[in-house]
């Protein structure tokens, strides 16, 4: 009798967890509850990093690149282009989400999303958590596409794209441009990133620190 009882609560100890798991996992890919993009945070601030051009410079860049990691978003070609900078990001565990394109090529391109989202599910395994067009500009049909994809819209309160560094406050959500034409320079950056105590987006976005997830 104790035997079936010890049983018994043993299958419901693991069922709870079971359920605790599933609604943390369901909760990481439903950040909202409608289709609604990302700007800003409450807890700290964290930096993103949109990249879709460099090679050697970039590669040097990931190299000596030290925690807190800033999220990069990874356009879908320069993934393409760049396969060993993409190892290199993996072996390192950095967080990463997809780079999408001007937001006027979807409203031409019905299958774009599509395509880059395969491309980014065969370099790290996985379907992106986090999206964000190059112009930061989301139409509706695609903000339902991302959405019905489970994958979370971020864009960003602050946006540096050349010049000097930008002044920043408890909350945001910094882009930095990493484009042919648009471009910061990565010597700036990197003391950027040494000056200010950068956070996951998770812990900005709800104030609590995450295990982040191996790449296969």
């Amino acid at each position: 009798m104790k035997k079936r009882i010890l049983i018994t609560l043993i299958i419901v100890f693991v069922f709870l967890i079971f359920i605790q798991q599933k609604e943390q996992w369901t909760s990481v890919f439903r950040v909202t509850e409608q289709p609604d993009v990302l700007m800003k945070g409450n807890h700290g601030v964290t930096l993103t990093v949109d990249l879709s051009f460099g090679r050697e410079d970039v590669d040097d860049w990931i190299t000596n690149l030290e925690k807190p990691y800033p999220l990069l978003f990874l356009d879908a070609d320069w993934m393409e282009r760049s396969p060993l900078i993409v190892k290199k990001i993996k072996e390192k565990n950095i967080p990463v989400g997809l780079l999408g394109q001007e937001s006027k090529n979807y409203e031409e391109n019905l299958g774009l999303l599509k395509k880059e989202i395969e491309i980014f599910q065969s370099e790290f395994g996985v379907v992106p958590l986090w999206y964000r067009t190059k112009d930061n500009i989301f139409p509706e049909p695609l903000k339902q596409q991302v959405w019905d994809s489970k994958i979370n819209m971020v864009s960003s309160s602050i946006k540096w794209t050349a010049g000097d560094p930008p002044t920043i406050q408890k909350g945001d959500i910094v882009s930095v441009a990493l484009h042919q034409k648009t471009r910061v320079s990565l010597k700036e950056l990197t003391a950027f990133q040494k000056t200010h105590p950068f956070v996951s987006i998770e812990e900005t976005l709800f104030g609590y620190k995450t295990q982040t997830k191996t790449f296969p």
